[in-house]
């Protein structure tokens, strides 16, 4: 998922749980006075007094310090970004799974004083801001002029926060053989991206591959986005990256891949699980009136209810559906399109 600045309409209150001290202080120098610090917790007992007694709007935590007490900070609606600076690092994507709104590499203090990737952490928390308030509304490139139907049909699917282990159920419903290609968009650092392909493969039947440019889709394949722009599925069956605008939210975007497929491809499958915002719904109501089997996941199995919350009241999901069925669902309507 590309960083994309945008200036803060106000100031963030800001938690910080670390056992490091001095990524602690580094912490502390980047987010300087951009943003307010509100407390520090460096061991679980601490962090879970802290934001009971003073909730912040952001959490900033330690992949390893991911445990049962974070996750019930996210349960009651705390927002938290996980520190880490390695895709395998421990509860990276456990973080995810249950709601993390992303993950990024720490700043650094050097040997010689200097602060590194102080720009990279202030970027993202500027970013986060309008999802943590109103999402701006998601802006898609437009298709190119013509259709064409592709001869391998497609399972389209949008995820976002707490999409690791949505996705990972999902797929574990696909059957082997599947004569679709399925193709993911999931908002994600671009450092993270190999590993999340990795973790899904440990969990698919369906061999899992980062979607490069220029890529044939094939049938019982997952092509999952890469952050090389926008993904989309081309006339010729191959993957293609557009640019992004300049205010885009997601890069990649949901809506943007299902514009494509709504435009290129003859009715098949598609969902959109869990995720902060509303990307997606609008692309999936595009394919919806092409005739595509459309799916929002349903509240109580969502870790965050934004984006299918969106697809569900717009009218673009056909059905909303427990996140146990989804993978069942798609291959069987999939199917369907293939005999028809």
């Amino acid at each position: 998922m590309q960083v994309l600045f945008m200036q803060p309409e106000r100031r963030v209150k800001i938690a910080i749980v670390h056992s490091d001290r001095l990524t602690r202080e580094a912490i502390r120098r980047a987010i300087g006075g951009d943003h307010s610090l509100v407390w520090v917790a460096t061991e679980g007992r601490e962090f879970d007094k802290l934001r009971r007694r003073d909730p912040p709007d952001l959490i900033l935590i330690e992949a390893a310090m991911v445990d049962a007490k974070a996750i019930e900070s996210r349960s009651a609606g705390q927002n938290w970004l996980v520190l880490a600076g390695d895709d395998n690092a421990k509860g990276v994507y456990e973080a995810l799974s249950a709601g993390a709104l992303g993950h990024v590499p720490p700043p650094r203090l050097e040997p010689d004083g200097q602060l590194t990737g102080a720009q990279r952490l202030m970027s993202r928390i500027h970013r986060l801001q309008s999802l943590i308030g109103e999402p701006a509304a998601p802006r898609v490139a437009p298709p190119p002029a013509g259709k064409s139907a592709l001869p391998i049909p497609v399972i389209g699917i949008g995820a976002s926060t707490g999409g690791p282990q949505a996705l990972a159920r999902v797929l574990a419903g696909l059957p082997a053989g599947l004569n679709a290609a399925v193709m993911i968009v999931q908002h994600i650092d671009a450092d993270f991206s190999t590993g999340l392909v990795e973790w899904l493969a440990s969990h698919s039947i369906l061999p899992v591959q980062l979607a490069r440019r220029g890529d044939l889709i094939e049938p019982g394949r997952v092509y999952l986005a890469a952050n090389q722009g926008h993904m989309v599925l081309l006339p010729s069956q191959q993957i293609g990256y557009l640019a992004p605008l300049k205010n885009d939210l997601h890069v990649p975007s949901v809506d943007t891949l299902f514009q494509y497929l709504a435009d290129h491809h003859r009715p098949a499958s598609a969902a959109v699980l869990t995720g902060m915002g509303s990307d997606g719904a609008q692309g999936l109501l595009k394919l919806r009136h092409r005739g595509w089997y459309t799916i929002a996941q349903d509240e109580a199995s969502s870790a965050v209810y934004g984006m299918p919350r969106a697809a569900a009241e717009c009218g673009a999901a056909v059905q909303v559906l427990p996140l146990s069925a989804i993978g069942q669902s798609l291959a069987r309507h999939v199917s369907g399109a293939i005999s028809r």
